[in-house]
């Protein structure tokens, strides 16, 4: 069985999995066990479960500043430094997410200020983790070697299959608001203030039933490249994301932004014509451009000099129901450049904000319906002593907390963008988390 991305575990053992799979995970997702997912072409992808437990990193805004815990002792520093400490430290991988203003907060970029007691960062380490793909399972441990009688236990255990239903989605402003913000950013870009903003609009809904249940069908539905059930001590996120916003791995920095949405209808020539349609429109093509030179520079800032290259440019591919025009951009990390400066130069990923980021920042908190949370900040995990990672940006992302669910939608604007047609993109964007 492949390790994702060089997450190399000491110890591998192959497990037989008492039922069927993902079913049999219902148990431990219930009881706070961690789920991210890798889909692949033609399969069900790559499956990692983390049982509950583990030490818990976490930050909350207290109305001034971020404060930061590990294993339930405040820790001095920024966020990141110790994140960057704890990752060091750490022989085992840590799984978990960090939000948009927390990032932004890092960056010294404008945001709006979370509640006092948000959360914008929660990290936890994982020894065990059990691994599931069409090979097959095993448990990957680092330190100890695995012990398999408590991962028959969780798995074995007799649940009964739910129900879970999202209730209509409501976004917090109507059309004819976001229309107007449209027309804004485009009056502020024909003045110069930037050149791209990635708006977005905050949707609530109720769910009704077993959240488990909801979020297994729903990622068993779309598949997605990075997928999440993380559970936040008090809110949980369902990822449904096909956007890396950063890995490093031997070294070496790969992002994978994403920009530009058409319709995937399963039909082959209407799709074909349509992702025809994307790689040739003028402002689809303009938008991807300006956000894929962001991301380059950005990298730039922790590459090695001269090693920032595009390796695949413009390419369009199917996710659901839409089609999203995807590039990657590769870069060497530069000598002694250590995870909170990569988190800094790079977060919050250029995809979701626009260029230049400090402007456009500055405008989103201003204009946007709410602090975005954990959509648009990052999630994955972080290797033993952080020198390797994967982490999704956390778009198509459902933030629960107890019944309630927060889903955001956007989509970047430039002023060639058509207001009626953005609005209708965020409709579009929002049918991924419903059947």
């Amino acid at each position: 069985m492949p390790c994702p991305a060089r997450l190399l575990p000491d110890h591998r053992a192959e497990f037989q999995l008492p039922r069927a799979w993902p079913a049999c995970a219902q148990a431990p997702l219930r009881a706070g066990a961690a789920w991210l997912h890798a889909g692949m072409a033609g399969g069900w992808g790559l499956d990692l479960l983390a049982p509950p437990g583990g030490e818990v990193l976490a930050s909350r805004w207290t109305g001034n500043r971020w404060r930061t815990t590990f294993a339930g002792m405040e820790a001095e520093g920024s966020p990141f430094e110790i994140l960057e400490r704890v990752a060091s430290a750490s022989d085992a991988p840590l799984l978990g997410a960090l939000s948009f203003e927390l990032a932004c907060h890092e960056a010294g970029l404008p945001h709006q200020p979370p509640r006092e007691g948000a959360l914008g960062l929660f990290w936890r380490t994982a020894p065990e983790l059990l691994a599931v793909s069409g090979q097959g399972a095993e448990i990957w441990s680092w330190g100890a070697p695995a012990v398999p009688e408590p991962w028959e236990a969780r798995l074995g255990m007799a649940c009964a299959l739910g129900q879970g239903r999202l209730g209509p989605l409501a976004p917090r402003w109507d059309e004819a608001r976001h229309r107007a913000e449209v027309e804004l950013i485009q009056s502020t870009i024909r003045d110069g203030g930037f050149y791209v903003a990635n708006l977005c609009v905050p949707f609530d809904g109720a769910l009704a039933g077993d959240a488990v249940t909801f979020a297994l069908a729903a990622l068993r539905r779309a598949r997605p490249p990075f997928g999440a059930w993380l559970d936040l001590g008090g809110e949980t996120l369902l990822c449904l994301s096909m956007e890396r916003a950063l890995s490093l791995a031997s070294g070496r920095l790969r992002c994978e932004p994403i920009k530009g949405t058409v319709p995937h209808l399963g039909d082959g020539a209407s799709d074909e014509a349509a992702a025809a349609r994307l790689r040739t429109d003028p402002k689809e093509r303009a938008e991807h451009v300006m956000i894929l030179d962001l991301v380059r520079n950005d990298l730039g800032r922790v590459a090695r000099t001269g090693s920032v290259e595009v390796v695949e440019a413009l390419a369009v591919r199917p996710f659901g129901s839409v089609q999203h025009m995807v590039s990657a951009v590769e870069a060497d990390l530069a000598p002694g450049t250590g995870l909170a400066a990569i988190l800094r130069a790079t977060l919050p990923g250029g995809s979701v904000t626009g260029a230049p980021k400090h402007a456009v920042c500055a405008h989103l908190a201003r204009t946007e319906a709410a602090p975005r949370g954990f959509y648009c900040g990052a999630l994955g995990w972080i290797g033993p002593g952080g020198t390797t990672f994967d982490l999704a940006m956390p778009i198509r992302t459902a933030q629960l907390r107890g019944e309630a669910v927060t889903y955001w939608a956007g989509g970047g604007i430039t002023r060639l963008s058509d207001p009626a047609e953005e609005w209708k993109e965020v409709w579009l964007k929002a049918r991924a988390i419903q059947p």
